[in-house]
């Protein structure tokens, strides 16, 4: 039994119980945030109560407090994802911005630097809050990248110990870019293009993430006096190559009106009036939004009319969210992209055996792809999975 399954059952009956009691601990701000007192508790329910950004610096406070006092504190790190996982809902969806302040201000106070990064980065494919963690930390260590060379810098991330980490160390550097130059987009995105073409997708991602963390006022981004805010406006402006990055995370701390997105009819209003690619990337966005369930999320990209729009919403499935599960899940998952004909069955096809082999480190590949039923199914599958090492572009 797992400990995610040993810590949801403990959980429930805690709660049951009626055993879960709020601890509230006043203190003073570490001087990142308000000046005024934050609310530590140490029930996360507690914390969810308070709703928007009140709940999000209330667990930043909270789980804080868990790590600062920690040399390694990725055991801990992982008890706060057991906890999120087991908890779902608003800590779930949010752990991920929520662990950036973490591990920012735990590398802050920690003396974490580039040198020694790798010995605190999650060595976890999980996306959420281990994820956010260690771009929190990654980051925090800006101030030691040489501008003249941030190739030099962003070759830690090829230690890192599986794909998916190093996706997410390449991930954080643009975050690192954005602060600095003070969230300014067009600096930090000049040196994710000097990391070379594998990695400036990536790294642009998370530039742009910053950039709409500064938008919602998150991790305390600064947004830059004037700066646009409509992603339609932002992303028309960008280069080709950074259109998708910059779309990828527009919906996710700053939901449009109607959020989520849970039918075909939502995701191509949301998206009505693009075209070309802008259009496309903003159908991938919108996906992002959807359902948690990868295969709720398949059937939404089917039911679009456009097989462009069907293609472009398949780069939005949340594949992450079986980090746990067991191949055959993963195999399950894939099957479903017979819903769609033609060539939104093939793309289906290539983007999930790809992101899935991410998600695997590879292992997919031997063990996932094999397993599909009909040759040109598992041809595909092979094809997009050994893509696993190309940028991801569309990807968390």
């Amino acid at each position: 039994m797992s400990n995610r399954i040993v810590l949801a059952l403990a959980v429930a009956f805690i709660a049951a119980a009626g055993a879960l009691t709020a601890v509230l601990v006043f203190q003073p701000d570490d001087g990142e945030g308000d000046s005024a007192a934050v609310a530590r508790v140490v029930n996360p329910e507690q914390c969810e109560r308070l709703g928007g950004g009140d709940a999000r610096a209330c667990y930043a406070s909270a789980f804080g407090a868990m790590v600062r006092a920690e040399r390694d504190p990725r055991p801990v790190v992982e008890t706060i994802a057991d906890l999120a996982w087991s908890q779902g809902g608003y800590l779930l969806a949010n752990c991920h911005g929520v662990m950036h302040t973490v591990g920012r201000r735990y590398a802050k106070q920690a003396g974490v630097t580039l040198a020694n990064l790798m010995n605190y980065l999650p060595q976890t494919n999980d996306p959420g809050c281990p994820a956010g963690f260690a771009h929190g930390l990654v980051t925090a260590v800006g101030p030691d990248i040489d501008v003249r060379n941030p190739r030099e810098a962003a070759q830690v991330c090829s230690e890192a110990g599986t794909r998916y980490q190093r996706y997410s160390c390449t991930h954080g550097m643009g975050h690192a870019f954005m602060r600095i130059y003070s969230d300014q987009l067009r600096p930090a995105l000049g040196l994710c293009r000097r990391l070379g073409e594998q990695a400036a997708p990536d790294c642009a991602q998370g530039a742009y993430h910053d950039y709409w963390f500064a938008v919602a006022g998150a991790d305390d981004a600064q947004l830059p006096e004037g700066a646009e805010t409509d992603p339609r406006r932002l992303c028309g402006d960008q280069p080709l190559g950074f259109v998708r990055p910059c779309w990828y995370r527009a919906f996710v701390d700053n939901r449009p009106e109607g959020a989520p997105v849970d039918s075909p009819e939502e995701l191509d209003a949301l998206c009505d009036g693009l075209g070309g690619l802008q259009r496309s990337a903003c159908v991938t966005a919108g996906s992002v939004i959807g359902p948690p369930d990868p295969a709720a999320q398949l059937l939404i990209c089917a039911g679009l009319s456009k097989p462009a729009d069907a293609e472009s919403c398949v780069r939005g499935t949340k594949v992450q969210n079986l980090l746990d599960y067991p191949t055959s899940a993963h195999v399950d998952l894939i099957s479903r992209c017979a819903v769609f004909v033609g060539a939104p069955r093939a793309a289906c096809l290539r983007w999930l055996g790809k992101t899935l082999a991410v998600l695997t480190d590879g292992k997919f590949a031997r063990r996932g792809c094999p397993r599909l039923r009909s040759a040109s199914a598992r041809r595909l599958c092979l094809e997009g999975a050994r893509t696993m090492e190309e940028a991801l572009v569309t990807f968390s």
